[in-house]
C-alpha cells in the first residue's frame, strides 16, 4: 500500500484534456458547474455556485445592489480545470474577455462591460466586480483591476478594500490581505469591522503567521453592535474554529451554538444556505475532534443535505466517515467527490483507492487509482500503486 500523502511531479497539477466530449447543453460535469462556466444555474450545483448568477444580475443595476452577503469565493483556477475535464476547452478562457462571442450569454457580457468600464465604476461597483470575478476562479483579473488598494476611512470604500483582501487571500497571498483586515477592524462601521475580524481569524488560522487572538476581544466587542445575525453568525464561527484549533473542544462547541442561534434569524434565501452548510461543515470538524462516531455520522448527513454537490463538502463527508471507522462510505463520498472532476476530484479518487485497499478490494482500490491519474496526471503515488498492483517486485524508489 503506498503512502496516503497525494503529491505531484508538477505542483500545478496535470488536468487532461478531454476529446469528444458533448456540447455544454449535454454535458455531465456541466450539470454540476455550469454556473462556473457560462453563468446559467442548474439545480446540481453547489451553493457556493448558485450564487453567481444572483451577483451577476447585481451588476446590471450595481446602484441598486445590496452590499454582497456571501462568505465563498471560488478556488483560483477552478474554472480551467474543469473546462479541462469536461472537454470544454472552448470555456477555459484566462479572462472573461477571451470567451468567444458566440458561447456568451447576456450575464457574460454584463460582466465584459464592467471590466471595461472598472476605472470609472464607483466603490460599490468596483467590489461587486472584483467579487464576481473571484467567484468564476479569475482572481489574478480581479487583483490586476483592483491594483494596491489601502483603507481610508471612508466605508463604501473601505469595504471595497475588504473583497481585494478576501481575493489576496483566497490566493495564498496573506501577507498583503491579513495588513489589510487588521486595518480595517479599526473602521467606525461595526458590521465591516465585525467583518473584518472574522476574516482575520479566518484566515490567519490558515498562516503560521499573526496570532489569531489578537483582535478577538476587539471582535467580541463590536460584533455586540451589530444588528445583522449573519455577520454576528460569521463571527461566532471564526471564534468557533480559532478555540476549535487551540484545543478548547467545550469553547468550540459553545460558539458554535451561538452561531447556529443567530443564524436562525437569518430570512431564507442563498445567504442562509451558504451560512447553512458552513455550520455543518464546522459542527462536522467539531465531531471529528470529539471522536463519538455517532456524532460524526450525525454531522456528516447533515452536511450532506446542506451542500450535496459541491467537490469539497464529498471530501469532508469522506473524511467524516473514514474518521466515524466506516471505510465503505468513505470510499463512497471520495468517489463521489473524483466524480465532478477538478484537482479535488482527484484527491477524492486517491483517498477512495486508499478507503477501498484498507477495506478488502484492491480491484477497486486500482480502479480509483486510476481515476485519480486520469484528472491528474502528475500524481505521483497513483502511479506507484498501480506499477506495484501490476508487478509486485516493483518498487516505488
Amino acid at each position: 500500500m503506498t503512502s496516503a500523502v497525494y503529491t505531484r511531479t508538477d505542483v500545478r497539477g496535470g488536468f487532461p484534456r478531454r476529446e469528444g466530449a458533448p456540447d455544454i447543453a449535454a454535458n455531465r460535469l456541466a450539470v454540476f458547474w455550469r454556473p462556473l462556466l457560462d453563468l446559467r444555474d442548474s439545480p446540481f450545483t453547489a451553493v457556493r455556485l448558485r450564487a453567481v448568477p444572483v451577483v451577476n444580475a447585481w451588476l446590471r443595476a450595481p446602484e441598486r445592489a445590496p452590499r454582497s452577503p456571501f462568505s465563498l469565493i471560488g478556488v483560483p483556477g477552478q474554472r480551467g480545470q474543469v473546462a479541462r475535464h469536461a472537454g470544454l476547452d472552448a470555456y477555459g478562457c484566462r479572462e472573461p474577455a477571451a470567451l468567444a462571442p458566440h458561447l456568451r450569454p447576456p450575464g457574460w457580457q454584463t460582466l465584459v462591460d464592467a471590466i471595461d468600464a472598472f476605472p470609472g465604476l464607483d466603490d460599490h461597483a468596483r467590489g461587486l466586480v472584483v467579487f464576481h470575478l473571484a467567484q468564476l476562479s479569475f482572481c489574478d483579473v480581479a487583483l490586476r483591476l483592483a491594483g494596491d488598494v489601502r483603507p481610508t476611512g471612508d466605508v463604501t470604500h473601505d469595504w471595497y478594500v475588504l473583497d481585494v483582501g478576501r481575493v489576496l487571500a483566497r490566493t495564498g497571498r496573506f501577507d498583503r490581505a491579513l495588513p489589510l483586515f487588521a486595518a480595517l477592524t479599526e473602521s467606525p462601521d461595526p458590521v465591516l469591522a465585525t467583518t473584518a475580524v472574522f476574516q482575520w481569524i479566518g484566515h490567519s488560522l490558515r498562516t503560521s503567521g499573526p496570532d489569531a487572538h489578537r483582535f478577538l476581544d476587539l471582535g467580541l466587542a463590536r460584533a455586540r453592535q451589530v444588528a445583522d445575525p449573519l455577520v454576528v453568525s460569521h463571527f461566532s464561527r471564526a471564534v468557533a474554529m480559532l478555540l476549535l484549533r487551540d484545543g478548547d473542544l467545550g469553547g468550540a462547541r459553545r460558539h458554535a451554538g451561538l452561531a447556529l442561534s443567530f443564524h436562525e434569524a437569518i430570512a431564507p434565501g442563498l445567504p442562509r444556505d451558504e451560512n447553512d452548510r458552513c455550520l455543518a461543515e464546522l459542527a462536522l470538524r467539531i465531531a471529528m475532534r470529539a471522536g463519538d462516531p455517532s456524532e460524526i455520522v450525525a454531522c456528516c448527513d447533515r452536511l450532506a443535505r446542506a451542500d450535496p454537490y459541491c467537490v469539497d463538502v464529498r471530501l469532508q463527508l469522506g473524511a467524516g466517515h473514514a474518521a466515524a471507522g466506516d471505510l465503505r462510505s468513505a470510499a463512497h463520498w471520495f468517489s463521489r467527490a473524483g466524480e465532478l472532476g477538478t484537482g479535488a476530484g482527484a484527491v477524492g479518487w486517491f483517498r477512495a483507492a486508499h478507503c477501498f485497499a484498507a477495506a478488502g478490494d484492491p480491484a477497486a482500490a486500482a480502479n480509483a487509482m486510476g481515476r485519480c491519474l486520469e484528472l491528474d496526471t502528475s500524481a505521483r503515488e497513483p502511479r506507484h500503486h498501480l506499477a506495484e498492483a501490476l508487478d509486485p517486485a516493483h518498487t516505488s524508489g
